[in-house]
């Protein structure tokens, strides 16, 4: 019983743990007059037009809504004063 338990716990420890994990996204670099939430505000943005268009929120690379996704997320960021990586 106390084994179940353990593998209880260590398994949540490590589902918060990659739940905290920073995101990797910085592909994009701000300009002098950029708001520094730009990342935040426009993943919001996005998740809420996806959810409108009864998209999932993430989806999988090789799926069409995954282009589209990626597409509205940087016309947002552009908007935002933020320039790609390339």
């Amino acid at each position: 019983m106390a084994t179940l338990r353990h593998a209880i716990l260590a398994g949540g420890t490590l589902l918060l743990a990659a739940c905290g994990s920073t995101p990797a996204y910085r592909e994009w670099t701000a300009t002098e007059t950029t708001a520094t939430a730009a990342y935040d505000e426009c993943i919001e943005q996005v998740d809420n037009t996806m959810r409108l268009r009864g998209y999932p929120y993430r989806p999988l690379p090789e799926t069409p809504q995954f282009r589209y996704r990626k597409e509205i997320f940087a016309l947002c960021m552009r908007r935002k004063g933020y320039t790609a990586d390339d």
